[in-house]
């Protein structure tokens, strides 16, 4: 099931707070932080991220802001924390990529 979709063609951006848990990172400071979208085809669209000075909400782009190349169908998405030679993933999200309409 897909958790929403998304118009091939768009800008792909996002806003991720990262929530520590007990025992964990206080903040993602310090920490490589990567992101892939990899569409119905299996192809990997690598994302841009960034970090607020709290290191504590992510900002997620498609580097080329043009996402015409995707695939239409299923997509997964998930981020990859590095810190201290440990790594962790976020949860997995499903979402389904769609054809646009309008063209130009």
């Amino acid at each position: 099931m897909s958790s929403f979709t998304f118009k091939r063609g768009g800008t792909f951006t996002a806003t991720v707070t990262y929530t520590p848990e007990a025992g964990g990172l206080t903040d993602l400071l310090g920490s490589t932080i990567t992101s892939d979208i990899r569409d119905s085809a299996g192809v990997y669209h690598s994302l841009s991220t960034s970090l607020n000075g709290a290191g504590l909400v992510i900002t997620i782009t498609d580097p080329y802001g043009d996402t015409a190349d995707w695939a239409t169908g299923e997509a997964k998405w998930d981020i990859r924390v590095s810190e201290g030679g440990v790594v962790f993933y976020s949860q997995t999200i499903t979402f389904t990529v769609i054809p646009a309409v309008t063209l130009s």
